[in-house]
């Protein structure tokens, strides 16, 4: 009498099937990883621009009144260069590695904003991988005064030019 023999195996189609079942959710969870990151390097920018923000204050309180002849302080606004304040290079020190991820930037009153002369704007731009991530800004008005009014308004610029209110960190940003 014969004996059946049984193959055991997996057939090209079941093979195929687990492959794009792969393929699919590891495409999901790439995207979803680089999404994280971007996110996170975004609080990390934010982190430099209050970091920033700090730095500037602190030299023009202990300098107030003595920079208006001081060729070394940002026009006559008595705030200071970024070199002064450890960004001379105008990089973020928040690096991944030793890549920088967002330069930063200071507008002055003189430059851009019109009747304040106290008023500066900080920009943290994103580069290499981050550029997806578009701008941070942080705008300084101290002649808000009034209790419901914030004197630094805080605003998120996309790669698309779209401008966002506040630094949006909501799941799918």
């Amino acid at each position: 009498m014969m004996s059946a023999v049984t193959q055991r195996g997996y057939t090209l189609k079941e093979l195929v099937i687990v492959v794009l079942i792969i393929s699919i959710l590891s495409a999901i969870a790439v995207r979803s990883y680089r999404k994280s990151v971007l996110k996170n390097n975004r609080q990390n920018g934010v982190a430099c621009l209050i970091e920033l923000q700090k730095r500037m204050e602190d030299y023009y309180s202990r300098n107030a009144g003595t920079t208006a002849s001081n060729s070394t302080s940002s026009s006559n606004t008595g705030y200071p260069l970024l070199a002064q304040i450890g960004y001379g290079s105008g990089n973020c020190p928040v690096a991944e590695g030793n890549t920088t991820l967002y330069t930063v930037a200071l507008v002055l009153p003189n430059t851009v904003i019109a009747n304040c002369s106290n008023c500066y704007k900080l920009t943290a731009t994103g580069v290499s991988a981050q550029a997806r991530d578009g701008a941070l800004l942080l705008s300084v008005d101290p002649r808000s005064t009034a209790a419901s009014t914030d004197i630094y308004h805080k605003q998120h610029i996309t790669p698309g030019g779209v401008t966002l209110e506040g630094w949006i960190f909501q799941p799918g940003q």
